[in-house]
């Protein structure tokens, strides 16, 4: 793995973590510094913002359960969760990305500052649905994770943030993924908003504007507890059916032979990307499982082809990981 250590010295990301399950076997490997400015030195155990692998860790897993125990259907319409708007979207199509919502909004620009934390959601509610399209082609949303969110909310009566911790007590899944780490993590990109660089804190300002417990944002984790997770995750009696029933709603899979999941991935794969330079990787054939963690957005995520160097050093990974 020296190609991800030297991307450090590239100025790609500060630092990276990695590990893969293979053959019953874990390991793991880690570099870098906490940022650019710094000699201290990460580990196995520093936790990443992981961006985006929340919709995947958290949301998708979480509505899998609802669905495989019956206490709730995929072809719900969300209009019964939000009764002051009409709509004949379902839950599996937020899930799917197949809604019609727009890719992105700044609600943290459009919902004043000084509403509560309830009140932000509400108004960003009324927001989401002002936009909803009479078509529902592919369009990958952030919209539509961020509505799942406040389902989740409204069905539990809880904040996600514990509902996800009651989740991973009932099935077995007590790894440190959280939505607030307690220890220093990896600098991202520097925030307007609040004039720093997020550290403890999501990178992602609409998950910021709202606590930074969201569903589409949010979750911190290591690259060792991500694999970890999903290990377990795949063991659990309803997990792996349901998700072969739903054609594995809510996660990548991989296409072509020149994807983030590398020029060899095959079409089972399925997996998940994040915009801080995250990704993850799991053959459900062999249970081998595979994440990648940096922090590629740090300091800039307008840093000169940054999307084609993740990509490479993506590819790289996941080809070595899964020979």
């Amino acid at each position: 793995m020296d190609f991800l250590q030297k991307n450090t010295g590239s100025g790609l990301y500060s630092a990276y973590q990695y590990a893969f399950l293979k053959d019953d076997r874990i390991s793991c490997g880690c570099g870098g510094t906490f940022d650019f400015d710094t000699n201290e030195k990460i580990n196995d155990s520093v936790q990443f913002d992981l961006a985006s692998l929340t919709k995947a860790i958290v949301t998708v897993p979480v509505f899998y359960d609802l669905f495989a125990s019956g206490k709730l259907s995929e072809n719900e319409k969300i209009s019964r969760f939000f009764q002051d708007f009409q709509s004949d979207i379902t839950l599996l199509e937020l899930i799917r990305h197949t809604s019609g919502f727009p890719a992105w909004l700044p609600f943290y620009e459009l919902v004043p500052a000084e509403k509560s934390l309830e009140e932000r959601k509400r108004e960003i509610t009324r927001i989401i649905f002002k936009h909803q399209t009479s078509g529902k082609t592919k369009c990958y949303s952030d919209l539509n994770y961020l509505l799942l969110g406040f389902i989740l909310e409204k069905i539990f009566n809880q904040p996600l943030n514990e509902i996800f911790e009651n989740f991973k007590k009932i099935n077995g899944l007590n790894f440190d993924l959280t939505y607030n780490p307690a220890k220093r993590t990896p600098k991202t990109a520097f925030s307007k908003l609040r004039n720093d660089f997020p550290e403890r804190t999501v990178e992602d300002e609409n998950s910021w504007f709202l606590g930074g417990i969201t569903g589409h944002a949010g979750l911190f984790g290591s690259a060792a507890d991500v694999v970890r997770y999903f290990d377990r995750l795949m063991e659990t009696p309803w997990s792996m059916p349901r998700a072969k029933e739903l054609n594995f709603a809510g996660f990548d899979r991989p296409e072509g032979s020149d994807s983030n999941y590398g020029k060899s991935a095959k079409s089972r794969y399925f997996g998940h990307l994040g915009f801080t330079g995250t990704a993850f990787l799991i053959d459900p054939d062999t249970k081998t499982i595979a994440a990648l963690l940096t922090n590629s957005t740090h300091p800039t995520p307008g840093k000169p082809e940054r999307k084609e160097r993740t990509k490479s050093v993506r590819q790289q990974f996941f080809d070595t990981a899964f020979l």
